[in-house]
């Protein structure tokens, strides 16, 4: 063994290309294993990935005969002692190759056959496309090349069987769902002769199930606790703005989630990913949502403050729209009671000397004798029995003053029964609008409830079908 390494490393120089003629072409095949996806960084655009490459060339000056050195027919080096081609990783991200690769000894057949393996991690840089974002596909490529020599001094190829995927290992977040290999020839200002290079290319689909846990289902459930807003009974009082808190409130939770995504976006992207669009979509909906319980809660207030319902309004809700009465149902909607109505009473007042005639009371004179008045007072129940009461007044004075006392109390009852009829007519109206805002209400609902789960099946359902790499997808991805 010492002597074949004497033998072979006596006049061995590791700076020049190993080839008897210099206008020969060294040929390199280069197998690469990918043994697992470590990282993918969205706002860098960088996939970090732990690989294995094997490089195999003639060196004809690394030759001797097995039989004169005891039939040895391989032998280990380091790795440093041969020449090595300068293949390196050109879309590399990160230049400190030295902490990153560990570079075993190389084998050497008899033949001069090398062979050298190179395990790396290393950081490749990847055009990553976040528009489908969470939902995303990725096509990222690594290159290998030789730094310094072009085609005319060493020639890449890969080995036939380049797709070996044996040795990887599944990543829990990314799945590879393709993985295919070309050769191309670039040709650069510099140089008359091109540049080959081996690609490898990989296709990532990602999968989803952390962000739908962690972004979409707590959206979801604010987007509910919003449509549990609409159900949330109308106050008396008109003041009914705990809506609104809860529309502010689930629109501040929309907005915090929306930060958690945009870290995980580049900041210069040129796209607005899927869920970006997602949130964005039901921000919206919840500031409609809350923006029209406003409107809703600044037509309840009309009846606070007394305003009739439009004829026109109340014939379309309370009687085209109640007389169906699954409709009725559905919208929760009441007719409205007849809540001014007789108390069923009704008093009539006769009074000596007067002819004072109202809703409630008239004067008659009764023809009895002369000295006499006679004071008649009718009241009416509601059973309809008839009670009579007869007051007879000695004198003129007497009769004055109680007819005095009987105006007094009629003024008084009239000013009782206009409160009375003044509240109940305001009862009527806020109570009239009152359904009309719940009618209004409950179709904003359901249409609210229809645009989100539409917009939600839209956004959440649109995903591409896999990508298999053929040459026109490898080349335009090549070419960016």
């Amino acid at each position: 063994m010492r002597n074949l390494y004497e033998h072979l490393f006596l006049d061995y120089v590791k700076e020049i290309r190993p080839v008897r003629n210099e206008s020969e072409t060294l040929k390199v095949e280069i197998k690469f294993w990918l043994k697992q996806i470590l990282k993918v960084d969205e706002r860098d655009q960088i996939v970090n990935i732990y690989c294995w490459l094997e490089l195999y060339w003639q060196d004809e000056t690394l030759t001797w005969d097995p039989k004169k050195f005891g039939n040895l027919t391989r032998i280990h080096v380091p790795a440093h002692k041969i020449w090595k081609p300068d293949v390196l990783v050109y879309n590399n991200a990160n230049m400190n190759v030295e902490e990153n690769e560990m570079e075993t000894n190389a084998i050497v057949d008899h033949t001069g056959r090398v062979m050298l393996f190179r395990s790396m991690i290393t950081d490749i840089s990847c055009n990553l496309n976040l528009q489908q974002f969470p939902f995303d596909q990725q096509i990222c490529f690594v290159t290998f090349a030789s730094w310094s020599m072009d085609g005319s001094k060493l020639d890449l190829s890969a080995t036939p069987k380049t797709d070996n995927l044996e040795l990887y290992i599944r990543n829990t977040e990314w799945g590879l769902t393709d993985f295919r290999v070309k050769i191309y020839q670039k040709i650069y200002d510099c140089c008359p002769h091109p540049f080959p290079d081996v690609t490898y290319f990989m296709v990532l689909r990602r999968s989803p199930s952390y962000y739908i846990f962690s972004l979409v289902i707590p959206s979801a459930f604010i987007t509910v606790v919003t449509i549990v807003g609409f159900f949330t009974p109308h106050s008396t009082t008109g003041e009914n703005t705990e809506k609104v808190s809860l529309g502010v409130t689930a629109l501040l939770s929309m907005a915090i989630i929306m930060m958690m995504v945009s870290d995980e976006v580049p900041a210069t992207s040129e796209v607005i990913p899927l869920i970006g669009k997602y949130y964005i979509g039901l921000i919206f909906l919840i500031f409609m949502a809350a923006f029209t319980t406003t409107l809703t809660l600044s037509y309840q207030m009309r009846g606070n403050s007394g305003q009739e319902v439009d004829p026109r309004v109340r014939d379309f809700f309370f009687y085209q729209i109640a007389a169906n009465p699954c409709i009725s149902w559905a919208f929760s909607f009441q007719l409205p009671k007849k809540l001014l109505r007789s108390d069923n009473r009704k008093q009539s007042f006769f009074f000596a000397n007067g002819n004072h005639v109202n809703g409630y009371a008239k004067g008659e004179l009764q023809p009895h004798t002369p000295p006499a008045h006679i004071v008649k007072m009718e009241e009416i129940t509601g059973g309809g029995s008839v009670k009579s009461f007869v007051m007879s007044a000695e004198s003129s004075a007497t009769s004055q003053l109680l007819t005095s006392s009987l105006l007094k109390i009629k003024v008084v009852l009239d000013d009782m029964k206009a409160s009375i009829h003044a509240e109940r007519e305001l009862k009527r109206i806020k109570f009239e609008w009152q359904q009309v805002t719940r009618l209004i209400d409950r179709c904003i609902m359901f249409g609210y409830i229809l645009i989100t789960i539409a917009f939600a099946l839209v956004m959440l359902a649109s995903r591409e079908p896999p990508i298999v790499l053929n040459d026109i997808i490898m080349d335009s991805v090549k070419s960016t």
